[in-house]
């Protein structure tokens, strides 16, 4: 059985303010599990109360309508914190986490989690600050969907995607599928394809085996002001 330390939580940028004592409760209240690649592991509606903390691999954080359609909401890297929500306020899961690669994660019962929030201020200014920052990210999808047309959700989306390489020079690795990024900006792949088609024929993109490198982010900047015809 794996017996999680305080140095396992040391690089979560979350508890940078967190010290010792409330990173050893944290570390002792949680138990240990490993996913595979696809697996689930919170369900749409469920009604499972723990808090997840990831240790390493990669999480989608999906949604499925009735037939099927996903509609992805992000993905989310080590030193990631899920399942907050539901406990807090008791209520069903509101989306569906999977594995998309092999992943470690940590979890804390709702009792536990509830008990470091009332005795450890620092545990609970990182989660408040956590739930601020997740609202700043859905207002601004809010407010994508409600203004953008599709090619500009999509430029959008790149831009949260890209890390500066060099200069202007910005880096996506790795780039999602056109299938993947449609899902995220609620489209259809053959919309993608094609706005991405013009944006390489521009210039403004250029794939490179798994990545996709932006020459000028500056220049891509604009395009969220623009509009196209073509």
């Amino acid at each position: 059985m794996v017996k999680l330390t305080e140095k396992d939580f040391r690089s979560f940028s979350l508890f940078r303010d967190l010290g010792s004592d409330g990173l050893l409760s944290l570390a002792s209240s949680c138990s240990y599990r490993e996913f595979g690649p696809g697996e689930l592991i919170v369900g749409h509606n469920d009604t499972t109360f723990d808090v997840f903390f990831l240790m390493s691999g990669k999480l989608q954080v999906n949604l499925y309508s009735a037939d099927g359609q996903r509609v992805g909401f992000q993905e989310m890297n080590s030193g990631s914190m899920f399942g907050e929500i539901s406990a807090v306020d008791g209520l069903p899961r509101s989306v569906s986490v999977e594995a998309s690669t092999a992943s470690r994660v940590a979890i804390l019962p709702r009792h536990q989690f509830i008990v470091l929030i009332e005795e450890n201020p620092g545990f609970a200014m990182a989660v408040a600050r956590h739930l601020a920052a997740q609202v700043r990210r859905l207002t601004t999808r809010v407010f994508e969907f409600s203004t953008m047309a599709v090619r500009q959700r999509l430029r959008a989306e790149l831009l949260r995607q890209a890390h500066p390489a060099s200069g202007d020079v910005a880096i996506i690795e790795p780039i999602l599928t056109h299938a993947e990024l449609a899902s995220r900006i609620s489209t259809h792949r053959e919309a993608v394809s094609r706005e991405m088609a013009w944006l390489d024929a521009q210039g403004l993109v250029a794939k490179k085996g798994k990545a996709l490198f932006i020459p000028s982010l500056a220049r891509f900047r604009t395009l969220l002001d623009e509009g196209w015809e073509g």
